[in-house]
């Protein structure tokens, strides 16, 4: 039976930090405007549809400090597209279950998705980036159940029922579905692997990294 490693106290300070660092690139992402009707990190493809890269940073903080962290990573991500909602009047994302239920769940299983896909692809870039492309679907999946009902409520629908027909149809016309999604699962792939084992060398993380890498 594996014991859980113990952190000494400067690992610790250094997590916190890390952790820290990605919840402010969150922040920023999420809040700071683009000059087009949203945020850096949300990009409206819609009045009221955004392709978001905010994700990303989720992603690779969990991947290099663990579980814990993504679900840190992924509830900050939730706050702060829910109060992106308000600012950037996004009335979909208005509401918690829609803007921050999802990116919870989200972030609670990216590590055992990533854990998975690495064991299965010897190369370490191919491993991350699949699992970072297949967590983008996941998440976008989550959004989209999600969004069901926050788009019959906006549209004044009385049930989820008679609101799925037109709801289609809506992310269809804008091109949501599977536009938005292969976008943002083709960014985190790219940018994401290259990032999280860039950094798995600085990190000595030799999960993603050889154990010549991080000696």
């Amino acid at each position: 039976m594996s014991q859980k490693k113990v952190l000494t106290k400067k690992e610790q300070t250094r997590e916190m930090t890390i952790l820290a660092m990605f919840i402010a690139i969150i922040a920023v992402l999420g809040l700071v405007p683009n000059g087009l009707g949203g945020t850096i990190g949300f990009i409206k493809i819609a009045p009221t549809i955004e392709v978001t890269i905010v994700h990303v940073p989720v992603l690779i903080g969990a991947a290099l400090l663990g579980r814990k962290t993504g679900i840190y990573l992924g509830l900050a991500f939730g706050v702060i597209a829910n109060i992106a909602a308000f600012i950037y009047a996004s009335p979909f994302f208005v509401y918690p279950w829609v803007a921050i239920l999802p990116r919870f769940i989200f972030g609670l299983v990216i590590y055992d998705v990533l854990t998975f896909f690495v064991k299965i692809f010897k190369n370490k870039y191919v491993g991350v980036g699949v699992s970072f492309f297949i967590l983008t679907l996941i998440h976008s999946l989550l959004v989209l159940t999600m969004l069901w009902t926050s788009f019959a409520m906006v549209m004044d629908i009385e049930t989820l029922s008679l609101a799925f027909k037109p709801y289609i149809e809506f992310l269809i016309l804008y091109s949501v579905i599977p536009f938005a999604p292969l976008v943002e699962g083709a960014v985190a792939a790219i940018v994401g692997s290259i990032i999280v084992v860039r950094l798995a060398n600085y990190l000595k993380n030799d999960k993603y990294a050889t154990k010549e890498e991080v000696e």
